[in-house]
């Protein structure tokens, strides 16, 4: 049995236990945080040709241990030999900085005919609810869970997930009183992250690693922060600075020297006319003209088009049967590319920016060169041109370079699919297995590609691993990203305080829409709560302002001078004018001004700060032009 380690910080000493679980203390003795004894570090072997099996790590037949130094971290490297009696030797590295009371936990396999196909519980932490405090999670923009939060929050949808897909950040923590933990995932395309909340109980992080292509494969590592004082806003802006020293933190200021057109998308509203008909083609461009006269400049969002060839009756308001819109057809619509490329060349004569869609994975579906045969098979022997991404930067230069050669200028190329928390990060197809991390890459390769054409690269939903290669995102929540209790999408009753942690960290470095008002026309359940006062959480999430988010968001539009029309244009006008203003701006800071949690507040670099009262569906904004500072209730839409 191993005997016990001690560390020591500036303020800190952990304690590695016998078991391997952690003890962390005060300068005075004083416990702050425990990780699970009920759940303590785990991993998951195979043998052969046999079922996988878990055992505890701490069940090592041979225990070897040395000292470690890399960079400001000093530690033990702990070496597992036998573990669970098995033929695999595992290296567990335990060190810290001390000087910022920052904990650096690696594992990695290192030797044995066994593998590893996962560590679990590396490591789990709870904070009982009789404690206080919060439990903070990158969901969407970010959520917090309250102690008192009552209820549990679910197993499907929510709880676990690998970062980068299903977690919007790499950042994780709690706090309670004065003392907070942060949690920062560095490998991360390969942690699967754990939250649980139990009413009355307790709330939970933990930290499993899963295998790449069927083995643990190379090191995996987390850090972990203890500091006095330190809230969620503190934790977004510790995350900030570890983001910038990686690369990714570029703001939209920066990007502008490679992508100027970054400079007019901010000082627009998006116009989106969901589905390409031939008919509708000049009642739009209408619609746009009208929005102008009103003092509106205009992305316009250009239509899906269909991948199979137009006609009405396949053809619906929302999806174009466009079977994600492949760009290798010989004539995609009535008219060929031409009808396309002078539908462009009109937007662009009305002074907008075009931005077009383009679903990474079916681009080549109906073209001439498509070749079913590459692809891996479902069940049933169909096809599944949705799980491969071991071409995609061939294939995206491929649909640039076809762009060209029809002569359709786009100003933006949205990335439908690449960024959503559903889709698949890895393709098991027998001819190419390709790892989460290659997959990423992949993606970020397709980013990279479009910004080299001039063109400003956008992607679905804001997610750290893409922010120095993405400009745009659609949604900076979706539907998935707002945390309920029941399933997604079907009535889904809140749960958890929602914060802007995504907006603290990264806020000045893309542009983003707001799944709220009118989207809901299209489907169930993709709207924000409508008893949750959407138009202030659009001002509170820094969200960029859109037509088709506001109620009855129909294109060609239906109605311009009814009272509930002229209301819509209204608040789109204040909110244009508010984001306008902070677009380029960092957000300092978010807290809440009273202990119900509905009086709020956010400032930003440039001064501007607004204030929000959630039960009273008002707000008031400070150091922008036109507003008063004193509170106004927005529109009734």
């Amino acid at each position: 049995m191993m005997k016990p380690l001690k560390l020591s910080g500036k303020n800190i000493k952990v304690l590695v236990n016998d078991d391997l679980t952690l003890t962390v203390s005060g300068g005075d003795g004083a416990r702050l945080w425990q990780s699970s004894k009920t759940h303590p570090p785990t991993v998951v072997l195979r043998d052969g040709d046999g079922e996988g099996k878990s055992v505890p790590l701490a069940s090592a037949g041979d225990v070897a241990i040395s000292d470690f130094a890399e960079g400001s971290y000093r530690g033990r490297a702990i070496r597992l030999g036998r573990v669970g009696g098995a033929d695999t030797a595992l290296e567990l590295i335990i060190a810290i900085d001390a000087a910022a009371d920052e904990l650096m936990v690696q594992v990695a396999e290192v030797s044995g005919s066994a593998r590893v196909l996962s560590v679990e519980h590396l490591y789990r932490w709870e904070k009982g609810v009789a404690e206080g405090g919060c439990m903070v999670i990158p969901h969407g923009s970010g959520y917090l869970i309250p102690a008192e939060q009552r209820g549990e929050l679910p197993a499907e949808g929510h709880q676990g997930g690998i970062v980068g897909a299903r977690w919007s950040l790499p950042v994780f923590g709690m706090f309670r009183g004065e003392d907070g933990v942060c949690f920062i995932v560095e490998t991360w395309w390969d942690a699967d992250v754990h939250a649980q909340h139990a009413e009355g109980k307790f709330s939970a992080l933990d930290f499993c690693w899963a295998a790449s292509l069927g083995e643990l494969a190379y090191p995996r590592r987390m850090t972990i922060k203890f500091a006095r004082g330190m809230d969620y806003v503190a934790m977004a802006k510790y995350y900030r600075e570890h983001a910038r020293k990686q690369g990714l933190l570029q703001t939209l200021g920066e990007k502008t020297e490679h992508t100027p057109v970054i400079r007019r998308y901010i000082r627009n509203i998006l116009f989106r006319w969901p589905a390409y008909n031939t008919e509708d083609g000049p009642a739009a461009l209408e619609d746009i003209r009208r929005l102008q006269e009103m003092g509106f400049g205009i992305n316009f969002f250009f239509p899906k088009w269909s991948a199979e060839g137009y006609s009405p009756e396949r053809n619906t308001p929302t999806t174009a049967h466009s079977n994600w819109q492949a760009f290798l057809n010989d004539s995609p619509v009535p008219g060929g590319w031409e009808t396309l490329v002078n539908l462009e060349r009109k937007a662009h004569e009305l002074g907008c920016l075009v931005q077009g869609f383009v679903g990474p994975r079916y681009q080549f579906a109906g073209g001439k060169d498509y070749d079913e045969d590459r692809w891996p098979r479902s069940a049933d022997g169909q096809a599944i041109e949705d799980l491969s991404v071991h071409d995609a930067s061939h294939r995206i230069k491929r649909v640039l370079d076809g762009l060209e050669a029809h002569g359709l200028k786009l100003d933006v190329l949205y990335f439908d699919g690449y960024a959503a928390h559903q889709a698949l990060p890895q393709d098991f197809s027998p001819s190419h297995r390709v790892t989460r991390r290659q997959t990423f890459e992949a993606q970020n390769d397709c980013l990279g590609e479009t910004r080299r054409r001039g063109i400003m690269p956008g992607s679905e939903l804001a997610r750290f691993w893409c922010m120095a290669n993405c400009d745009y995102f659609f949604f900076t929540d979706w539907s998935s990203d707002r945390l309920s209790n029941t399933p997604v999408r079907y009535a889904p009753a809140p749960f958890g305080e929602p914060v802007p942690i995504f907006q603290l960290v990264f806020h000045d470095c893309y542009v983003a829409g707001f799944s709220g008002g009118g989207y809901a026309l299209y489907a169930d359940g993709y709207d924000w709560w409508a008893d949750r006062t959407p138009r202030l959480y659009e001002l509170l999430f820094a969200s960029a302002p859109a037509y088709n988010w506001l109620p009855d968001p129909y294109v060609p539009v239906r109605e311009w001078e009814t009272p509930k029309a002229k209301a819509r244009w209204s608040w789109l006008k204040r909110w244009a004018a508010f984001y306008q203003a902070i677009a380029t701006s960092e957000m300092v800071s978010h807290r809440f001004l009273s202990q119900d949690r509905k009086q709020q507040r956010v400032e930003f670099a440039n001064g501007v700060a607004a204030e929000f009262d959630m039960a009273g569906n008002r707000f008031r904004v400070f150091g922008v032009p036109g507003f008063s500072g004193e509170w106004e209730q927005p529109d009734e839409l």
